[in-house]
């Protein structure tokens, strides 16, 4: 058996490609009682940015911290602190004990302080009482995405897959080291990294936590098949026990992880994943992610409601690109179109973090026509370019 908590906190999309901040903020001033008729994520984040206390950030630590305290409800007595300790050891120790003490969700900053996301449960090996050795097996987050106009509220389509986001994204402690909590300097002055998150005051009474020592099942020395990966899927979950965790969890025992799709990490040098869908009647139910050269599972997520699964077909992908007329970002740079037999369709699907899909689930499509590059989603929107940069976005 396996520990696990998750504070069930409801996903939503943000409003805007920089809304990451006030999106959290919604999703646990919900959790801790705050109804949502009396928050929308402009007001949040307005809040959130007019109390910064370092520029060029839309929302950094202590605009949240000031947006937290001031909106929580009167029933909810404890309070939040911006915590940044200096090792990813610490930054998840508080996590953890923020969510096994308190039992409410850490909202953390990720992809090198880029983004904001909730950590809304935690699995373990064992429950990480004080003096217990315990080895973190993965976290359940809300990660944001972006998506215009959406409605919020307890019944709305935030979390039913592609551009509304999932409902809940189970990350191994391995990824959740490599690509998410991997920190920043946010002020210590020095370039030292800080590991930050907006939680509750308590110094951390329990130990810092350790990777489970599991055996990756392949060298990495080539791209393992689709079918071992498929039988990757299976094996990871079974191995980390995750029908034994989040109640999330129950709605993937019956749809079947289908044909994946091997993704290329554009910001890590030979670095790859595959991503198989769980089907079942023509629809995703969630998705798997598996490391496509070592095997390991790095990510589930589960869909709140099924939807229709990506276009994987690279020559619909490319007739839709052909009737699209892209806009350069550059200012008078103009528009141009693609034109039959001048450009190519990776042979992979692509992603990095970024403003246009902060989640690994929600890949491109990366089209090369000369020194233009066009990168179609996997829910079909289209970009000219991936933005990379900024804070607390």
């Amino acid at each position: 058996m396996t520990w696990t908590f998750d504070t069930g906190a409801k996903y939503h999309t943000q409003d805007t490609n920089y809304y990451c901040g006030a999106a959290c903020a919604m999703m646990v001033l919900a959790e801790i009682g705050l109804p949502y008729t009396s928050m929308n994520q402009d007001d949040l984040y307005n809040s959130n940015h007019n109390h910064n206390v370092k520029p060029g950030w839309a929302t950094d630590p202590y605009g949240l911290q000031f947006t937290m305290m001031d909106r929580k409800p009167a029933a909810f007595t404890n309070s939040f602190v911006v915590y940044k300790p200096t090792t990813e050891a610490e930054g998840t120790q508080k996590v953890v004990y923020t969510l096994w003490r308190y039992q409410v969700s850490p909202i953390t900053l990720v992809y090198g302080c880029m983004h904001w996301i909730v950590v809304r449960g935690v699995q373990t090996d064992v429950e990480p009482t004080p003096g217990t050795p315990y080895s973190v097996l993965g976290l359940w987050v809300n990660n944001p995405v972006h998506r215009n106009n959406a409605p919020h509220g307890a019944g709305d389509v935030c979390g039913s897959g592609g551009v509304n986001g999932v409902e809940a994204q189970w990350v191994s402690y391995a990824s959740w080291q490599s690509t998410y909590f991997t920190g920043c300097d946010y002020d210590s002055g020095t370039g030292t990294r800080q590991y930050i998150s907006v939680c509750d005051p308590e110094p951390p009474r329990i130990e810092l936590p350790r990777r489970p020592k599991f055996e990756s099942p392949f060298n990495g020395r080539e791209l393992i098949r689709r079918e071992e990966a498929l039988r990757m899927v299976s094996d990871g979950i079974d191995r980390y026990r995750l029908h034994d965790g989040v109640e999330a969890m129950r709605k993937l025992r019956q749809p079947r992880f289908e044909e994946p799709v091997l993704v290329k990490r554009l910001d890590r040098l030979d670095e790859y994943y595959y991503l198989a869908p769980a089907m079942m009647g023509g629809e995703v139910h969630g998705y798997a992610q598996v490391d496509a050269l070592f095997g390991d599972l790095q990510g589930v997520s589960i869909l709140a409601k099924p939807a229709r699964p990506y276009d994987l077909d690279r020559e619909r992908v490319a007739k839709r690109a052909m009737d699209h007329v892209f806009s350069l970002r550059d200012e008078f740079r103009g528009r141009f179109r693609l034109r039959p037999d001048t450009f190519c369709v990776s042979p992979t699907m692509v992603w990095r973090p970024c403003r246009e899909s902060y989640s690994p689930h929600l890949p491109f499509w990366q089209i090369t026509a000369g020194t233009q590059t066009v990168y179609v989603r996997a829910d079909g929107e289209m970009f000219t370019s991936l933005t990379t940069g900024g804070t607390g976005v």
